[in-house]
């Protein structure tokens, strides 16, 4: 998630280190400390698993893979089109039913955060007031933008945009941040639970870094290689043109150049820490496995453009989103008396029984409005639950507090 509305770079916003998932990778305390329970590796399921192998590469790690073998295998869309399209009309046939489908997921995951937030008491009396507020202010917000904005135009990089194609624009960059950065904070649970010297904050940094210099380089020989997989997208096309003399020259070589160093030197830090910590290999296999899922999430941009791997980590982000969200909710509410359980409690308690009615439920309910995508309602609506699922996810995630982290 991208850090707007003046917020900290470390903010609750479900973006920072701390955020969602990141929780465990820098807080003053991390959750092994923190939550006071029996040590995670002698679960039942085996070392440093969250639940079990099966799960972990399933559910988890290697969610997203199904997805990529349809959009690839299935639909074609493989990355190699040309500026007029395989139809010759600049579309690529396909493209409309991967964006769909992926839409449809990454809608049915943010309305987890909701169930969480309205559907239990005590999280929403955390924040009423907010909880209360927030939403109406940023639904009359996007709802003016969009209904006043007119024939306006802002300039940016040489594109003339609309206010609300920024809107998107920031939304959509802010995921791509958020789904990175739940990555690392998986990463760091992983890490919390196998110890060995994986769990301090020194090598959760040493992670972050390493991470976010391969998203850079990713993106570097993305850019300079592998061109023709900007062809899908007009605007992406229209920007590639403008800098594409910078890419290509001297200065591109040396952006290269630099990024690729300092990649190699954080990843041979990282690797020799990575080595030195006091482990087994089945005490690794669970974080090798998860950082491996990462590192091929990355490839795919590479091998078949931003199209497509944007497609892939929206939908691995939504997969893993919704797993974790029922296994940390039964750990929370299954213990809970009758009395004492809400709505989200008693779904959230039966993840076998309730987790395939909600998913069915609201992929029905995104495909009940498919008709209704290009309407201001529903444009407002799609946009205002993305960002306050941002905002939500960062209330709610805080291992620092212990009935939080306790269930980590």
């Amino acid at each position: 998630m991208i850090h707007t509305c003046g917020l900290r770079p470390n903010s609750r916003f479900g973006c920072g280190r701390r955020a969602i998932f990141p929780k465990l990778s820098g807080g003053r305390r991390n959750a092994m400390s923190t939550a006071g329970s029996a040590d995670l590796r002698s679960s039942a399921s085996g070392p440093g698993w969250l639940v079990g192998p099966c799960f972990d590469s399933a559910c988890i790690a290697w969610a997203w893979v199904p997805f990529y073998l349809f959009v690839v295998f299935v639909l074609g869309l493989d990355g190699s089109w040309s500026i007029g399209g395989r139809d010759g009309n600049g579309t690529e046939p396909g493209l409309g039913l991967a964006m769909l489908l992926a839409l449809g997921v990454s809608y049915v995951h943010r309305h987890y955060t909701f169930l969480l937030v309205y559907g239990d008491r005590e999280t929403f009396r955390q924040r009423l007031r907010a909880y209360t507020v927030v939403p109406a202010l940023l639904f009359v917000a996007l709802a003016l933008i969009l209904r006043v904005q007119g024939e306006l135009r802002l300039e940016l990089f040489g594109l003339k945009l609309r206010p609300w194609m920024l809107v998107l624009i920031v939304t959509g960059t802010w995921n791509m941040w958020h789904t990175i950065m739940q990555r690392h904070g998986i990463a760091r649970i992983y890490a919390a639970k196998a110890r060995g010297g994986l769990e301090t904050r020194a090598h959760g940094r040493r992670d972050l870094r390493l991470l976010w210099s391969a998203v850079a380089l990713t993106a570097v020989l993305t850019t300079m290689f592998r061109p023709s997989t900007f062809a899908g997208i007009g605007n992406a096309r229209k920007l590639l043109e403008t800098v594409d003399p910078l890419i290509h020259g001297w200065l591109g070589w040396a952006v290269l150049a630099l990024v690729a160093s300092v990649t190699l030197n954080l990843g041979l830090s990282w690797l020799g820490h990575e080595r030195a910590a006091t482990l087994e290999l089945r005490e690794r296999i669970p974080r090798i496995n998860f950082l491996s899922s990462t590192a091929a999430l990355l490839a795919v941009f590479v091998a078949h453009g931003p199209i497509v791997g944007y497609l892939c980590f929206g939908v691995a982000h939504a997969v893993e989103y919704v797993f974790f969200f029922h296994v940390f909710g039964r750990r929370k509410f299954a213990a809970r008396a009758d009395a004492q359980r809400g709505v989200a409690a008693r779904m959230l308690a039966r993840p076998l029984v309730w987790g395939p009615i909600i998913a069915l439920a609201l992929s029905g309910l995104f495909f009940a409005l498919v008709d209704h995508r290009s309407s201001e309602p529903y444009l407002v609506y799609y946009t205002a639950t993305s960002l306050l699922h941002f905002l939500y996810d960062g209330w709610i995630w805080k291992v620092r507090k212990p009935d939080v982290a306790k269930h980590l």
